[in-house]
């Protein structure tokens, strides 16, 4: 038993560890997106198993900020989960929208086992709010000759 709990502790700091270098390893808002002068993540967490409850979050992010945008799943024994919402958020900022929201689904794995049946399956709700650089959108319109 003792053998499998240092396994599965190794697991956990492992992830911990890819979370920390990947956040540390991010550019800021300005270096990746210099047309976005704020961006506004609200999310709130629903477990359908009713095991846990986790606060909503919400987060301003501005040009100096990180612009890592991967949520680690707030549930503690969770491996391998959390949600990416980089591709929601690059959709959103391509098609220059002010807005998104839905819902994505933790994939990880509650049981090291990982049975199909132990996925952790938390729910996140999220909304996003982006505001432009007017500066930049300006010049974006004029170099398109809008």
């Amino acid at each position: 038993m003792a053998v499998e709990s240092k396994k599965q502790e190794n697991s956990f700091r492992q992830q911990r560890e890819r979370w920390m270098r990947a956040y540390a390893e991010a550019q800021s808002m300005r270096e990746r997106l210099p047309q976005v002068e704020q961006l506004v993540l609200s999310i709130g967490f629903t477990d359908r198993h009713g095991i846990g409850t986790y606060s909503p979050q919400m987060r301003s992010l501005s040009a100096a900020a990180k612009a890592f945008f991967a949520i680690p799943c707030p549930r503690t024994l969770c491996l391998d989960g959390g949600f990416d919402l980089d591709p929601i958020i690059l959709t959103m900022l391509d098609a220059n929208q002010t807005a998104s929201a839905g819902i994505l689904t933790c994939q990880g794995w509650v049981d090291p086992g990982r049975a199909e049946d132990a996925r952790c399956h938390l729910e996140l709700r999220y909304e996003f709010q982006a505001r432009y650089d007017p500066s930049h959108v300006s010049r974006a319109r004029h170099r398109i000759g809008v």
